[in-house]
């Protein structure tokens, strides 16, 4: 079985005979691409928009992420407070979550690059998934995450069935909105998104219903990322997938489960499932480091006792969970939106067989 230490030697082996393949022969060759498994290639900036969407009357406030000029390199990363609505940064003054971007960068100066949403749980907030966010920017693409009106930490004025409807409503209109702004000479976003490429959605719990229901409505989106939530989609869905669980998630549960699993099975190849075990809900989140784990009921932090037969058990560590997370992200979006044949051996590898079982067919 190939191991992670394996996949990145791998990687090492094929910079070094590309490089002397390069230097012997003066070959234009283009460089491998980057290592999935790893920051990528470019600092990465963030910066933030409100936007409104007139359709369905809904503000629409947007964190995106970016790959940023080289002169942000080294520079100070926006630190989480700087996230948060003014006057409660204090909110996150103990948390412990490992940020890069840098606030207001430079984009880098090959833009455009291709367009991905985030979208966040039921009562979660946009920068919930900062380190996934983070890596696919490194990776070279436009991240864009919406808080979700009346569904946000600081925001439960929604109702569920209207949100079911509004939400991936809002991730196609910022799907639109970013695509229109690359082609609009009056936009600070002119020339960032390609818009040759297909889109790519990801979202975490109520955040995985919208994008897979947002991927079932819009044939552009091309590759989509569920993490801990499952529906039944149409006969038409025809997005690449890639879905993951917790084993021991105590919010959606045994049921919650299955229904990812049985996801799984009906969407179409290519597919990927990923099941963490001893993680919870909130193990793909920030939830855990920011102090914020007690209204979410501390599902993936510390110490908890088994469905199975109620035994204890510790929690697999949130950051193990992320680097899964962020591995399989670069490598899947890289494959489906890219189309970089080399991520086809990430893919076919258990990252973490330690933690994960893990099912594949591209």
């Amino acid at each position: 079985m190939i191991t992670l230490a394996d996949l990145r030697r791998l990687a090492l082996c094929t910079l070094l005979a590309v490089a002397i393949a390069a230097c012997g022969d003066g070959s234009d060759a283009p460089p491998p691409a980057a290592d999935p498994l790893v920051a990528g290639p470019y600092p990465v900036g963030v910066t933030r928009v409100e936007l409104f969407d007139a359709a369905q009357g809904r503000v629409q406030l947007t964190e995106v992420w970016y790959p940023a000029a080289e002169s942000a390199r080294g520079q100070a990363p926006a630190p989480l407070e700087s996230y948060l609505p003014e006057g409660l940064e204090d909110l996150a003054a103990n948390a412990t979550v490992p940020v890069v971007a840098v606030r207001d960068a430079e984009i880098a100066g090959d833009a455009p690059f291709p367009l991905i949403a985030f979208s966040h749980g039921n009562g979660g907030i946009r920068f919930q998934n900062v380190s996934q966010c983070e890596h696919l920017a490194s990776h070279g693409y436009i991240v864009v995450a919406p808080d979700h009106e009346g569904n946000t930490f600081f925001d439960s004025s929604g109702s569920q069935g209207e949100l079911v409807v509004a939400r991936p409503l809002d991730i196609r209109f910022l799907l639109d909105s970013f695509a229109d702004f690359s082609d609009d000479a009056g936009s600070p976003f002119e020339g960032w998104v390609d818009t040759t490429a297909g889109f790519g959605v990801t979202g975490h719990s109520f955040g995985a219903l919208t994008a897979l229901a947002a991927a079932d409505q819009d044939d552009r989106i091309v590759a989509v990322m569920p993490l801990t939530f499952g529906i039944r989609v149409s006969e038409t869905y025809a997005a690449a997938t890639f879905l993951m669980l917790g084993t021991e998630d105590k919010t959606i549960r045994v049921d919650g489960n299955m229904n990812i699993r049985a996801t799984y099975l009906q969407v179409p190849r290519p597919r990927f499932l990923a099941e963490i075990v001893d993680a919870g809900h909130y193990s793909f989140t920030f939830a855990c480091r920011v102090g914020l784990a007690g209204p979410w009921n501390g599902d993936g932090c510390g110490d908890a006792t088994r469905f199975d037969d109620g035994s204890p058990f510790t929690f697999t560590e949130d950051l193990r969970v992320w680097d899964i997370i962020n591995g399989y992200s670069a490598a899947f979006f890289g494959r489906y939106i890219k189309g970089i044949e080399e991520y086809d051996t990430t893919l076919a590898t258990n990252l973490d067989p330690a933690v994960t079982r893990y099912t594949a067919e591209p």
